[in-house]
């Protein structure tokens, strides 16, 4: 029993240096927007938990102008990993989704709407998307607090809050 015991003790010790806790921790949605929204100097109107090449990534959406822009930045260090713009959605969008872009570029940054509602939740931020409702742009935000999973929709352009249901 004593050896059973022991050997115990030092497989959790080994497993705790074998993984180290800031490994297995993500820097968060919020966080990786804004390290987008400043790298690129666009304004964010999506981004979600991706994975790519076998890493977890945040891909996100930016507006610079009337240009859409598709950034992934490595949801474990912050770093940017990559931009690009994708031409053949760019020439799509310019077609059937102008409105949104042109209103996804006059928005307010992202990154500080979302560090504030989760200040003020104290939940996080999982997925934004951006619509336009009424001639308006709209973030609908998933977030994640202690009462459970629910969306909130903030004006774009104010960062003021319209609405929010929990989901069941």
């Amino acid at each position: 029993m004593f050896r059973w015991l022991c050997g115990l003790a030092a497989a959790g010790a080994l497993a705790g240096v074998a993984v180290p806790a800031a490994a297995q921790e993500l820097i968060g949605l919020s966080r990786a927007i804004g390290v987008a929204e400043r790298s690129l100097s666009a304004r964010a109107i999506e981004g979600e938990l991706e994975t790519s090449g076998g890493r977890l990534v945040y891909e996100i959406d930016l507006v610079r102008g009337h240009v859409l822009h598709r950034a992934r930045v490595d949801a474990r260090t912050g770093k940017l990993v990559s931009a690009v713009k994708p031409r053949a959605e760019n020439w799509l969008r310019s077609w059937f989704d102008k409105d949104r872009l042109q209103s996804g570029g006059k928005a307010a940054p992202l990154s500080d709407h979302l560090v504030a509602l989760e200040r003020h939740s104290r939940g996080e931020v999982k997925e934004v998307e951006f619509e336009i409702r009424k001639g308006r742009g709209i973030y609908e935000i998933e977030l994640a607090t202690a009462a459970g999973v629910g969306r909130v929709l903030i004006d774009a352009a104010t960062g003021q809050r319209i609405e929010r249901a929990y989901d069941d």
